[in-house]
């Protein structure tokens, strides 16, 4: 092992020391008392270790480690392809996007089609459709669930409507 490969080494394993001593205290679950951050971060020392491996290499946008995921992913889906995006909001963009294609050809969405999707969403939900010209439709969710609230759908339904998201 030569002195690169061991100062890499030393440092990964600090990381994890340092993951131990500042995040590692795991709290047991309680339902009803435990609080749940849905939009916190979540991450454990393989992840931090991760981050830590590609920054020393200086991968700070999609490398080796994003190829890698691409390929397994496609193979566990058993697709040929797959893309990795930042975020969340951006997948929501792209796949909208992919709805708007011509090779779709009767169900391409255009501009002036409406799109069933809920009032109480996230905003990258919706505009997708407010960016490529569709017109959400909006509706109301169920309590405590939060999910499309279906009795309300043939309300909503048009002749312009095109999908429901």
């Amino acid at each position: 092992m030569d002195r690169k490969d061991e100062l890499k080494k030393q440092i990964l394993d600090l990381t994890r020391e340092y993951y131990r001593e500042t995040h590692g205290t795991k709290k047991d679950f309680k339902p009803g008392e435990t609080f749940v951050n849905y939009g916190g971060r979540y991450f454990d020392d393989a992840e931090m270790v991760n981050l830590i491996d590609s920054s020393l290499d200086f991968w700070l946008t999609a490398g080796p480690w994003a190829t890698k995921f691409e390929r397994e992913f496609a193979k566990w889906l058993g697709v040929r392809y797959c893309s990795l995006t930042n975020s969340g909001s951006s997948a929501n963009l792209l796949a909208f996007s992919a709805l708007t294609s011509p090779q779709l050809g009767d169900r391409q969405i255009k501009r002036g089609d409406e799109v069933i999707t809920v009032a109480c969403g996230f905003p990258t939900t919706v505009t997708p459709c407010i960016q490529y010209g569709a017109v959400p439709v909006f509706v109301d969710v169920t309590v405590p669930e939060y999910n499309i609230d279906v009795t309300k759908l043939e309300e909503a339904l048009s002749d312009k409507t095109k999908a429901v998201r």
